[in-house]
């Protein structure tokens, strides 16, 4: 009986070591079934909008914003609004530009970089008494403003994404605490014992599996960060950082090594090619 009970109990334990070598590092976000232009509060807006209620328009569409991962119509919706009803053209070019950065290739993209230099004309003009020159100057500096925000904004979601895991990681594991003490009940009363498995999702694996990369290259000298890097649709200078480096927050790095090339954070080009230090 007690060499039943032993068996039982390394069985129990054994399943336990195979949870553990899965790892319960916490899952990613369930992926949105619901498209964005489908969402109740998206819906909602755009009805606003037609109303001409156009604070509660914006309010609704920037909630879309805080609660998708990505939203370039919602981006699209807020930039026109802040740029025709709020008379904020700093912020409509942060929302036009997010759009860009999501849909860089839409049948909308070359309308909304019109947008972008229509606001920033804008902005230009609504400072008083300045020069064309001086506005330039405060423009760029509104830039690199911006740049500070979208990066401070994207290490936020990832620190609140990272909390999100860590939540369902302690859910999970208290879960599966339960059904080792019933598997332990079970191996006591003689009972069959279950087997638990935990099988991660795909994303998770794939993320393992990006980060094992990741690694591997951070060992390897010849695979660390390129020494140059050619423009692409949609970049910027903390999406650049972030493929580069891993981070958003090193693009002031990026454009300090390129100041000859780069007259202002946004003077970015498709396919040029930029020195990465």
């Amino acid at each position: 009986m007690l060499e039943r009970k032993d068996s039982r109990y390394r069985r129990v334990w054994q399943w336990l070591f195979v949870l553990l070598a899965l790892g319960l590092a916490g899952c990613p976000e369930t992926e949105r079934l619901v498209d964005e232009t489908d969402e109740r509060a998206y819906r909602r807006g755009k009805s606003l909008v037609r109303e001409g209620r156009h604070n509660e328009a914006l309010s609704a569409f920037l909630s879309v914003i805080e609660n998708r991962r990505v939203a370039p119509e919602s981006h699209l919706e807020a930039g026109l609004i802040y740029l025709h009803e709020v008379s904020d053209p700093l912020a409509a070019i942060f929302h036009f530009r997010k759009y860009l950065e999501y849909m860089p290739n839409s049948d909308q993209s070359e309308l909304v970089r019109e947008r972008i230099l229509t606001a920033q004309r804008e902005y230009a003009r609504q400072l008083p008494g300045a020069t064309f020159a001086s506005a330039t100057e405060r423009l760029d500096l509104a830039d690199k403003v911006r740049q500070l925000q979208e990066a401070n904004n994207e290490l936020r979601q990832d620190l609140a994404n990272a909390r999100g895991r860590a939540q369902t990681a302690e859910r999970e594991l208290a879960r599966v605490a339960a059904a080792l003490e019933e598997a332990r009940r079970a191996a006591e009363e003689g009972r069959e014992v279950a087997p638990i498995f935990i099988q991660p999702p795909p994303a998770q694996r794939e993320t393992a599996e990006r980060e094992r990369r990741g690694q591997a290259a951070e060992t390897a000298p010849e695979e660390s960060a390129p020494s140059t890097y050619v423009v692409r649709p949609g970049d910027t200078l903390s999406r650049i950082s972030q493929r580069v480096y891993g981070t958003p927050g090193r693009w002031t790095e990026i454009f300090e090594a390129n100041r000859d090339r780069l007259p202002s954070p946004n003077a970015l080009q498709v396919g040029q090619e930029l020195v990465i230090p």
